[in-house]
């Protein structure tokens, strides 16, 4: 996969790691994110990303919530932002915890 900036690593991480709605504590996603950025930088882009219409911030930390739209929003963005091609937005009616997603390739 080409190089991802801040922002565009983040939503990724929301996305692959991301379980139904289950919120990611905010801290835990800037270090999930971080490669070679600083804290400042790495926040910046995490208030960058959370004004992304598809990404939510509650008390309990950042997610995508559910429902299709939203994920098919963040799927969108990913592809127009970075190149990566979407293919396949998995939904179920009950959700599997352990499948992310959102799945690509370059």
């Amino acid at each position: 996969m080409e190089e991802l900036g801040p922002t565009a690593r983040i939503v990724w991480k929301l996305a692959r790691n991301h379980t139904w709605g289950q919120p990611i504590p905010e801290e835990d996603v800037i270090a999930l994110a971080t490669k070679d950025e600083d804290g400042d930088e790495m926040r910046a882009a995490l208030d960058a990303a959370l004004e992304l219409s598809f990404l939510t911030s509650g008390p309990h930390g950042v997610y995508i919530p559910n429902g299709q739209t939203k994920h098919e929003e963040a799927a969108d963005w990913l592809r127009e932002s970075t190149g990566l091609r979407f293919v396949d937005v998995l939904m179920t009616a009950t959700g599997c915890a352990n499948q992310p997603l959102l799945t690509f390739f370059n």
